[in-house]
């Protein structure tokens, strides 16, 4: 059996911010070196706190180790081989015993709560092009994800149609947006039709918000900042799906794709039978054409990421065996990297082994258009 990662992350290099600031100020993202006298390597963006970018790429290592610590205090230094030499990502996939990942972006899971379009759009640009490259060295194992400066769906269209005639086979978009313009506003339509034709998969992941809270409350505190606001995350993410299903977005765009990232899925069964009721129970709040249940519309459209949630797995038949992709996180410090194989055994007990293959495997490179004949045995 192989396994194929379909919740992994890259570490935005240095380049894909140099030069920002002469163009745009304070208003760019930037990288800094000992903020403050605190040592590593810093990543600064308008309206959010900084974020030390040796925290990113140390997956095996715990956070109670001094000399974690010290590996962080390196910044980019510090940072598993793999992190930014593809080359090397490749032995370190070996070595956790996956064939291949699919990666999400990690600085750039922030930007989004940048409100300037035009220091998005650049940003983007810059982030797709750097992908592109760092896939080259082997395409069907590491697929990278894209960025689109979504709420503006002008930029977001002509992005994803530039970035995909590169290569990029999937893109991240805002898992919380604007309460005024929810993802079932009309405007949207374009940008749906546009990922429906183009077969490319959009991604709400956590922590990726047009506001650094991500529309949680203040006494929630935000998804990456409070016990709170990271134990909730999951509902920003639930919000979202609930206009795209009851709104009749994924009615009226049957073939659009959608994965929901790293929010874990324990919570999904019970979600969907709420939702399922809630529906017949007030219809009125939905669209009147809607032609499924709301947990049909989800097995049919939308993939939900896990990486270690025995409850999601436990659960699988009433979320869609079909709808869950497993992921190892990698290179973060949550990342279950190198010990996959090991923690699956655990996570996959008494599961049948065609089950665990469509979780691990079949979903995720199916989705991506992977050759897996060009896959490691």
């Amino acid at each position: 059996m192989r396994f194929f990662s379909g919740d992994s992350h890259l570490v935005e290099a240095r380049e894909v911010f140099e030069g920002l600031g002469s163009r745009f100020g304070e208003r760019a993202p930037r990288i800094v070196r000992d903020l403050n006298d605190r040592p590593g390597d810093w990543f600064l963006q308008p309206g959010a706190p900084p974020l030390q970018i040796g925290r990113l790429g140390i997956a095996g290592h715990r956070l109670d180790d001094p000399a974690t610590d010290a590996r962080i205090a390196r910044g980019y230094d510090g940072l598993n081989p793999g992190v930014l030499d593809p080359a090397k990502r490749l032995d370190e996939q070996t070595r956790d015993g996956i064939c291949g990942e699919v990666m999400y972006p990690s600085l750039n899971m922030f930007t989004y709560a940048i409100p300037d379009p035009d220091v998005l759009k650049s940003v983007f640009e810059r982030h797709n092009d750097w992908v592109v490259d760092y896939c080259y060295v082997a395409p069907e194992r590491l697929i990278g994800i894209g960025c689109l400066p979504v709420p503006d769906v002008d930029a977001a269209l002509a992005e994803m149609e530039r970035a995909a005639r590169l290569g990029v086979r999937g893109f991240i978009i805002p898992a919380h947006v604007p309460p005024d313009r929810p993802y079932c506003h009309p405007d949207y339509d374009r940008f749906w039709a546009a990922a429906q034709d183009m077969g490319l998969p959009l991604t709400l992941h956590i922590f990726v918000g047009t506001s650094w809270d991500a529309g949680m409350p203040a006494h929630w505190g935000s998804p990456a900042g409070t016990i709170k606001g990271y134990t909730l995350a999951f509902t920003t993410a639930a919000n979202s799906m609930i206009d795209l299903i009851c709104g009749g977005v994924v009615e009226r765009f049957p073939r659009l794709k959608l994965v929901i990232s790293e929010f874990e899925t324990g919570w999904l069964a019970h979600i969907l039978g709420r939702l399922d009721h809630a529906t017949y129970r007030t219809p009125r709040y939905a669209v009147d054409y809607l032609s499924l249940k709301p947990s049909e519309y989800f097995r049919r459209n939308f993939k939900a990421t896990f990486e270690d949630d025995r409850i999601g797995v436990r659960t699988r038949h009433e979320i869609g065996v079909e709808s869950l992709v497993w992921g190892n996180d990698y290179p973060h410090h949550d990342s279950i990297w190198p010990h996959s194989m090991s923690t699956l055994d655990t996570v996959m007990e008494d599961v049948p082994a065609e089950e665990i293959e469509r979780m691990c495997f079949g979903t995720a490179t199916e989705l991506y258009g992977v050759d897996v004949s060009k896959l490691p045995a």
